[in-house]
């Protein structure tokens, strides 16, 4: 079963001012790696946005439906600093905060996607990538209008005086964000996926049916018998995974979010930096109210020298 979660306006707009935050103050490397290039706010925005947005309604559906209340970086005082992080960064049993062990990646898709892709070098390492193997994956499928950065420029008051009612009627203001949860990958399926062998293959053909998975290796593809079209030729390999035949047991994923043990290897994890970090967070999180990522001080020092904040 799929599920369903819409996302308010206002919590759509806190999206696009923790993704513009992060841009402007330099949080997360703008460049492309694809293109060589630094991109531009409107390109990261449009990069990031509808990640954002996946791990907002995942958030939304923990709670709902699983009676799991969790914390993401949209959520927190501070940002939290790493390179390698999980999506869910805590989650709440009785009136305790439990700081994530094990990580979960949420991956946001678009319409024309029907596959699920992780790519290969963020489970191995590549010569330039070191590994960043999770626990679990999940995707979600974002329905963001491909205009949606036109329906906030409106409210510019030089360009308001200019847009005529057509326009105004055009770009109506977004009542909601519908996501679809589809499901999700644990870190033995990709494991699996990456071996050769034939009894991996048959625990995969259990799971996801025969021909619902694969490895694909860079530059080749597959024809779709579902939709009768090639899918592939990317410019590395990956693990995919049909969208539609992703695991769906949401009672066994609470199980092992609750049970907080990490499935995939931790080598890579700086634990100690991300636990400090989330500890201090917290703290400051039940001394002061949320204040919107659009009246954050840019030139915010990272939250491990924060220590004024937790002076006696």
């Amino acid at each position: 079963m799929i599920y369903n979660v819409s996302i308010a306006p206002i919590d759509y707009v806190e999206c696009v001012g923790f993704t513009t935050y992060v841009y402007l103050s330099n949080k997360i490397v703008k460049r492309d790696l694809m293109k060589g290039s630094e991109r531009s706010l409107g390109e990261f925005l449009e990069h990031f946005i509808r990640g954002k947005l996946a791990e907002f309604a995942f958030k939304i559906f923990l709670k709902e439906t699983l009676k799991i209340e969790t914390l993401i970086d949209v959520d927190l005082p501070v940002f939290i600093e790493g390179e390698f992080l999980p999506d869910i960064l805590a989650f709440k049993t009785s009136e305790e905060w439990n700081i994530a062990k094990f990580w979960v990646e949420i991956k946001a898709v678009t319409g024309g996607h029907r596959w699920m892709l992780v790519p290969t070098t963020s489970v191995t390492g590549g010569k330039r990538t070191q590994p960043r193997p999770y626990c679990a994956y999940v995707n979600c499928h974002v329905d963001l209008p491909q205009d949606h950065v036109a329906r906030l420029i409106k409210y510019a008051p030089e360009i308001a005086k200019k847009m005529s009612p057509e326009w105004k009627e055009k770009l109506a203001d977004i009542e909601g964000v519908n996501v679809s949860i589809l499901g999700y990958a644990l870190y033995e399926d990709i494991n699996n996926i990456l071996s050769s062998s034939s009894e991996s293959a048959e625990i995969l053909d259990k799971v996801f049916g025969p021909g619902n998975w694969r490895y694909l290796k860079k530059r080749t593809s597959f024809k779709d018998l579902e939709t009768g079209k090639q899918y592939g030729d990317f410019g590395r390999d990956n693990c995919v995974v049909r969208l539609t035949r992703l695991r769906q047991d949401w009672d066994k994923f609470a199980t092992l979010l609750k049970d907080n043990k990490p499935l995939a290897p931790e080598e890579h994890r700086d634990l100690i930096n991300f636990e400090k970090q989330m500890v201090k967070a917290i703290d400051l999180m039940s001394k002061q109210p949320f204040q919107s990522w659009f009246a954050r001080n840019l030139n915010e020092q990272p939250i491990s020298s924060l220590n004024k904040w937790f002076k006696k």
